[in-house]
């Protein structure tokens, strides 16, 4: 019995559109592209399907932390600092010490592989 493939060939294929970047339009160099990649829409509409379906999968059973705050819609970094601000005023009221940590890492990726 053959095996079920739950992709077909053309779902999988995209075609790069290089798009120049602004102001970079005199530049000879490969980094004045951006790459844009134009999917197929079933393989789009497959893609959703199965991102849905995980993240239910995620928020109903897997039962994430409170304090995880990215990648959860409806939470960003305003709810983060938000429960910091509840955890410090917490702390001043019953006298405690605090020490508050941050790192700016944006950017800090770009040049990862």
């Amino acid at each position: 019995m053959p095996k079920r493939r739950l992709l077909s060939k053309t779902m999988k294929k995209s075609s790069i559109l290089p798009i120049v970047k602004p102001g970079k339009e005199e530049n000879r160099e490969a980094s004045k592209y951006r790459p844009i990649n134009l999917l197929n829409i079933d393989g789009k509409v497959l893609n959703r399907i199965m991102i849905d379906r995980n993240m239910y999968h995620v928020h109903t059973s897997v039962g994430l932390n409170s304090n995880q705050f990215d990648f959860i819609p409806q939470r960003g970094t305003v709810d983060a600092a938000m429960a910091v601000k509840e955890i410090i005023e917490d702390n001043l009221e019953q006298s405690n010490c605090t020490a508050v940590v941050s790192l700016d890492v944006r950017g800090a990726f770009d040049a990862a592989w």
